[in-house]
């Protein structure tokens, strides 16, 4: 009577080929897993960049002029404080009344301040504003400078852009806004 059962050359066999099988199978999985983490980066941090673009965009165009009658600010301008990667925009509130937002970038943070409350929007990010200004106001005489508190009037339009590195994915953002209280 013969036994049944497997000799140690098939199980073996069976064992390798199994243990290649499963390889093949998990480096797929990791495969597929870092592709997974990246596309959810790449939507992060596009979607981060289009966030701070957007939002200091529409400040930007929403910029309200300070007057005689406001105190504290750069009279006849809708900006102050002006830098690479900050800038303070003057709005109004319901009341009419002249609201000063800074927008900065802070150690790798886009934030927003108003009212001595500071609010952070997208973090692992980086900004840089360009300022124009222009004798005439048309896009072939415009020229870059940097404002200042006397010459924060004669701005009239900023280029903006916005990096943002999530999960190892960076993504830039851009946009050209012209101020409607521009000369």
């Amino acid at each position: 009577m013969r036994r049944r059962g497997f000799t140690v050359v098939e199980m073996l066999t069976s064992l390798i080929i199994f243990s290649v099988v499963l390889a093949a199978l998990l480096v797929a999985y990791i495969a597929l897993w870092k592709d997974q983490n990246k596309a959810a980066g790449l939507t992060g941090s596009q979607m981060g960049a289009k966030q701070i673009v957007w939002k200091m965009a529409e400040a930007f165009r929403g910029a309200s002029m300070c007057t005689s009658t406001d105190t504290g600010c750069d009279l006849n301008s809708g900006v102050e404080s002006a830098t690479t990667s900050s800038v303070i925009i003057n709005s109004r509130d319901s009341n009419n009344a002249l609201v000063k937002t800074t927008y900065a970038i802070n150690n790798g943070n886009f934030q927003i301040t108003t009212g001595g409350t500071t609010s952070t929007y997208v973090t692992g990010a980086s900004m840089t504003l360009t300022y124009y200004t222009s004798s005439t106001y048309n896009a072939t005489s415009l020229a870059t400078f940097t404002p200042s508190s006397s010459t924060d009037s004669t701005l009239i339009a900023v280029q903006i852009v916005a990096s943002v590195t999530q999960n190892g994915v960076n993504e830039t953002y851009q946009t050209f806004v012209r101020l409607n209280n521009g000369p």
